[in-house]
């Protein structure tokens, strides 16, 4: 009898120990892997961006050279039911000017840029660091399944992540990126000659009312009647990236969020981004009296006091459809531009100057 008892006693601790071996590895990271990302993330890294219950698993893909890469790391709980996140990083090739030029990252008043010798900009879902110049031609962007980007003579290679669920605090996941992006630096063998410090992030402004005559913040910026358009397509807020750094970024948009039609203006001085490249790339021409060049309706670089200035203007589709159907002759990219150029050119002392009458947006 004392045998049986003694039998059925270990079979229970043998159960209660397999339950707690399952548990440990199915609802938590306990004995996980320490590397992820073909070593450009670590599993303390992961954890503290996936901020849930649950194991860390990851996938990555386009790494045969080491360097460029995609990877999905998730965490996921199978026994407490916690809620399962997910994230994707990976290296892109993008024009030097991309956050104030493409869809793939509008909304850019909704992320800080970042400075101290750091070229990039973070949210609480997502974020990008730019790595070396002389990285251009070894470090590929990776898209989904593993396609690769060949690298382009113009484009600026750029480590990036997106959590697909949840959110974070900005200042780990600049962390996190600053250390990403100085891995596959090191990898391609491109690393800057001092190590990069994850900066202070400062937060955007919060959404506020469109001053009329001081748009964006910045004085005697308004918008030309050509511009405002009625109805559904009013603009009525205004965002900016917050305290100025070297990038700086304006939304305007419907009260009813940034998901509504907006119009999107940006400014840089950094030289990673204001480059040789980008100025004499496709689309650019030079401006009367060697003040700088201009793209059509949306683009300038201008001199200003020793450093180039970048200023831009991005039209969300939905915002211009109703100012086309009300003027037919279109002038309200160039006068819009126009506006910001006088504006923003003052304000950073640049040199008056004005576009040619024959621009196209």
């Amino acid at each position: 009898m004392k045998n049986k008892k003694a039998i059925a006693a270990v079979a229970s601790g043998t159960g209660l120990s397999v339950l707690a071996g399952l548990f440990l590895w199915w609802d938590t990271n306990v004995f996980a892997a320490t590397e992820l990302c073909a070593g450009k993330l670590t599993g303390e890294q992961a954890e503290s961006l996936l901020d849930t219950r649950g194991r860390i698993s990851d996938v990555t893909e386009g790494i045969s050279d080491d360097v460029s890469f995609r990877c999905t790391v998730s965490r996921t709980s199978r026994i407490t039911g916690a809620e399962e996140l997910e994230m994707v990083m990976n290296t892109a090739v993008y024009t030097p000017d991309f956050p104030f030029s493409t869809y793939t990252w509008d909304n850019s008043s909704s992320r800080s840029f970042l400075s101290g010798g750091v070229t990039g900009a973070v949210s609480g879902s997502r974020g990008w660091v730019m790595l070396p110049e002389k990285c251009r031609y070894d470090v590929r962007g990776v898209l989904d399944r593993g396609v690769k980007l060949a690298p382009v003579p113009d484009d600026v290679q750029v480590v990036q992540v997106e959590l697909k669920k949840g959110t974070v605090d900005p200042q780990e996941l600049t962390s996190v990126l600053v250390d990403a992006a100085q891995k596959v630096a090191a990898a391609a063998g491109c690393s800057n000659d001092a190590p990069l410090q994850a900066p202070k992030v400062q937060p955007p402004t919060s959404p506020e009312a469109i001053t009329a005559d001081s748009i964006c913040g910045i004085p005697g910026f308004h918008l030309p009647g050509s511009a405002v358009a009625k109805g559904d397509a009013k603009l009525e807020v205004q965002r900016t990236s917050g305290a100025p750094s070297g990038s700086w970024a304006c939304d305007l948009y419907r009260s009813g969020g940034q998901d509504e039609p907006q119009l999107s203006f940006g400014s840089s001085f950094d030289p990673n981004i204001v480059n040789e490249r980008l100025k004499t790339s496709v689309g650019f021409e030079d401006l009367p009296d060697g003040t700088g060049v201009v793209d059509g309706n949306s683009r300038a670089i201008l001199k200003c006091g020793g450093k180039d200035l970048y200023l831009g203007v991005h039209w969300d589709h939905r915002y211009l459809r109703p100012l086309y159907r009300s003027d037919p002759l279109d002038s309200a990219p160039r006068d819009v531009f126009q506006a910001f150029l006088d504006a923003a050119g003052k304000q950073h002392g640049c040199p008056s100057v004005k576009l040619p009458s024959d621009s196209s947006g």
